[in-house]
């Protein structure tokens, strides 16, 4: 049995799973657990969740890795949270959830978002948020619950984000924190404050919006309930966390301009540290709050990346494995003979901000199989993140390196091609739930177990190993091939 107190608790509450890891002073991972769930789709455009399973996946997540470290309860010394960004809790006066929450990938409010930028304009809303506004985000989600659930809304005492509701179980106090407050389009993110320009000229009640500390600061202790259900000891502190994305940088030590994290997995993200709150006039990607103090990062967000493969082999190829069908694509030329694929099966965010965006395969012909499909799906998704990494670097962000993420690490024709295609040196992180783990590293910093915060970046890319460089001959093909993929979408999209 370990005795020290120096081990620290992240918990990821994801989409689809919320996993808890720990960690000790050395930030190796000693323990980690997983629980999945899935999302409720009451009607075809809606995606909900009952805030209750996030509780319930994160209690049963800390117990278990409590025990699989073989702690007593007594040796943590603080949690954090990462979570889903977008999302909406609506709370009475109790504290009790009034509805399902209603979590990013809901499609319900393409109204409201026309209604916003019609009232606001493109050009205010960037100059107030720094950010495109899309279904499934707090303010869009906010319109639609007045004008088709009046009911909610006026027993409503507090409108929370998934990961602030679910710190709120575990020490019973409310809060957010500007890496997951930039994303409701609530907020001034170069300010990090709510905006209340924008709750004013659309008439909304910021008394319903929780106070905004630092990522890392304390919340409160871990309530006598949750340390009772979960084997803690009540009191743990508990940090205000930070939106996944955040937290997952944090994990991979990209904590300044320079490196930037690529994720593919049901969505893909690519993320860029910025030292300043430059955002995109056009409003093609986001400009979010990173969890350290005076640090941003714009964000590329697409809606289909991994979920592309997996509609495939669903579809056509349900005997086949993710690893048997990229083998396959494996053995298809560069550029799959002319075949390419739009991956807009559920809208696009990331150039287009397009709800109604869809998805096509173009240039098909009878000598196209199995393996040209797998490829031009891989290769599409691939080019999609190509379109916001072009943007940031338009807008200046430095990019030296990408540290490669997700689902998508584990094959590396997925690495090949984004170095390719990127044309910058690919790493892939050796570091497993790499948000859970920024979490903790955030509850570390938040209760002082951390110390030397700037030595992190460091520290943590000494795990970014197995670098993939880009193949010379493969950079000019795919440079054209791109140019006839950022066409594509302009010529069939339907008006």
């Amino acid at each position: 049995m370990k005795t020290t107190r120096d081990y620290l608790m992240g918990i990821d509450l994801g989409t689809s799973s919320t996993k808890t890891v720990i960690i000790d002073k050395k930030k190796e991972v000693v323990a980690t657990a997983a629980q999945e769930y899935g999302i409720d789709r009451p009607q075809p455009e809606q995606a909900e969740q009952n805030p209750q399973i996030w509780v319930q996946a994160a209690w049963e997540t800390m117990r278990t890795a409590v025990n699989q470290a073989g702690l007593n309860g007594r040796q943590i010394s603080g949690i954090g949270i990462a979570g889903q960004m977008h999302g909406t809790v609506c709370l009475d006066s109790s504290g009790t959830p009034i509805r399902p929450a209603i979590i990013w990938a809901d499609q319900r409010s393409q109204s409201q978002v026309m209604e916003v930028y019609k009232k606001i304009g493109h050009r205010q809303l960037g100059e107030w948020t720094g950010n495109p506004l899309a279904t499934g985000f707090m303010l869009a989600t906010w319109l639609w619950l007045l004008g088709n659930e009046p009911g909610t809304m006026e027993r409503a005492s507090k409108l929370l984000l998934p990961k602030d509701y679910l710190r709120y179980r575990l020490t019973g106090k409310s809060g957010s924190e500007p890496s997951d407050a930039s994303s409701t389009l609530l907020f001034n993110t170069a300010q990090q404050t709510w905006c209340h320009q924008l709750l004013d000229t659309l008439n909304l009640n910021p008394e319903v919006l929780p106070e905004i500390h630092s990522s890392s600061d304390v919340s409160g202790g871990l309530i006598e309930e949750a340390a009772a259900i979960t084997g803690l000891q009540s009191g743990i502190p508990v940090i205000y966390g930070g939106s996944d994305q955040a937290m997952q940088a944090l994990g991979h030590g990209i904590i300044e301009p320079g490196p930037i994290s690529c994720t593919i997995g049901s969505g893909g993200q690519l993320f860029a540290p910025v030292a300043s709150p430059t955002y995109d006039p056009e409003l093609r990607l986001h400009l979010f709050c990173h969890v350290l103090p005076e640090m941003w990062h714009l964000e590329a967000a697409i809606l289909s990346a991994g979920l592309s493969l997996k509609w495939l082999r669903d579809k056509l190829f349900l005997t086949d494995t993710y690893q048997s069908l990229a083998d396959a694509a494996s053995f298809v030329k560069p550029g799959a003979e002319g075949l390419f694929f739009l991956p807009h099966l559920t809208g696009e965010r990331t150039p287009y901000m397009d709800p109604q965006a869809k998805g096509a395969f173009v240039g098909l012909t009878i000598r196209h199989g199995r393996g040209h499909l797998v490829r031009a799906v891989m290769e599409g998704v691939v080019m999609a993140l190509k379109s916001g990494l072009d943007i940031m670097t338009g807008l200046g962000a430095p990019v030296e390196r990408i540290v490669a993420s997700g689902g998508a690490t584990y094959h590396p024709l997925w690495q090949q091609l984004q170095a390719d295609i990127f044309n910058l040196p690919v790493y892939r992180s050796t570091q497993i739930e790499t948000a859970a783990l920024g979490a903790a590293i955030l509850a570390g910093i938040g209760t002082g177990v951390i110390e030397n915060v700037n030595q992190l970046g460091e520290e943590m890319a000494r795990s970014t190993k197995l670098v993939v460089n880009p193949s010379p001959e493969n950079i000019q093909l795919y440079d054209k091939s791109f140019q006839i993929f950022s066409q594509l979408y302009p010529a069939l999209k339907i008006y």
